[in-house]
């Protein structure tokens, strides 16, 4: 009997891709939707690409391609419960799906569910916000080996890059994380006890 829990007898592969709650980011959205990024995602074996838009959702269906390259696309606004369902759905499960990958924002509340949950990650700076600090945890979970840090132009590369690198293990506690992190969603356990 084949393994299978997706389309066309396959186990998935799922994306989640997440622009925040609070601030725009519709770029995001418009380049994990051009044809170089869902050729990545082709390339890379993946079969679905969930898109978390907050105010940027009445966008998405304008960026929506006719052609999705076989790939099942959704999206969906803001969760209150959060993204836990949709960010394990990127976890590896034997018969059902293959490891996935979190594309996000590079909100530090996001970032530390993906990685209590092991999940590869992309991390993609908002530029249009005011203060750096999204910047700055980006390069710093890349130097760490953490993440795979983009910018809106070198997504589809990321993607790939992402794909092939072996992540390393969040372990909880790290010190040149830490102030980055609690300067911008406070201490670590807060967001633990979201997803335990």
């Amino acid at each position: 009997m084949p393994e299978s829990s997706g389309k066309n007898g396959k186990v998935m592969k799922v994306c989640l891709i997440t622009t925040g709650a609070t601030a725009k980011f519709s770029e995001l959205i418009q380049a994990a939707l051009a044809p170089d990024c869902l050729q990545a995602f082709v390339d890379n074996g993946f079969t679905h690409l969930n898109f978390q838009c907050g105010e940027s959702f009445s966008s998405f269906d304008a960026f929506k391609p006719a052609d999705t390259k076989g790939l099942n696309i959704q999206a969906f606004d803001f969760n209150k419960s959060g993204l836990n369902k949709e960010m394990r759905a990127c976890q590896a499960k034997a018969g059902i799906s293959k490891k996935g990958l979190l594309i996000c924002h590079a909100g530090a509340g996001t970032i530390l569910d993906g990685m209590r949950l092991g999940l590869a990650l992309v991390v993609v700076p908002n530029a249009s916000l005011l203060d750096n600090h999204q910047d700055e945890l980006a390069e710093e979970l890349e130097v760490q080996g953490y993440a795979t840090r983009s910018d809106i132009s070198g997504l589809a590369r990321a993607i790939g890059n992402a794909c092939e690198k072996e992540e390393k293990a969040w372990v909880g506690h790290n010190a040149s994380l830490a102030p980055i992190i609690d300067a911008v969603v406070g201490y670590e356990d807060d967001v633990r006890a979201r997803l335990d």
